[in-house]
């Protein structure tokens, strides 16, 4: 059952650090073509919205 739990555990957080990463290079993106990004995201990051306001 340990097993599970840790591999259920080590899951949720690399997703999370992807979402990270990807709202990152939505915003560097935004920032290059002069806008100001807006963030949208909850906690973990699994729900996330970027929009660029130029």
């Amino acid at each position: 059952m340990r097993k599970y739990l840790f591999i259920l555990i080590a899951a949720l957080v690399i997703l999370s650090i992807i979402n990270h990463r990807s709202i990152g290079k939505a915003v560097e993106l935004c920032e290059e073509g002069k806008g100001t990004p807006q963030i949208e995201k909850d906690v973990f990051a699994f729900n996330w919205s970027v929009s660029c306001q130029k």
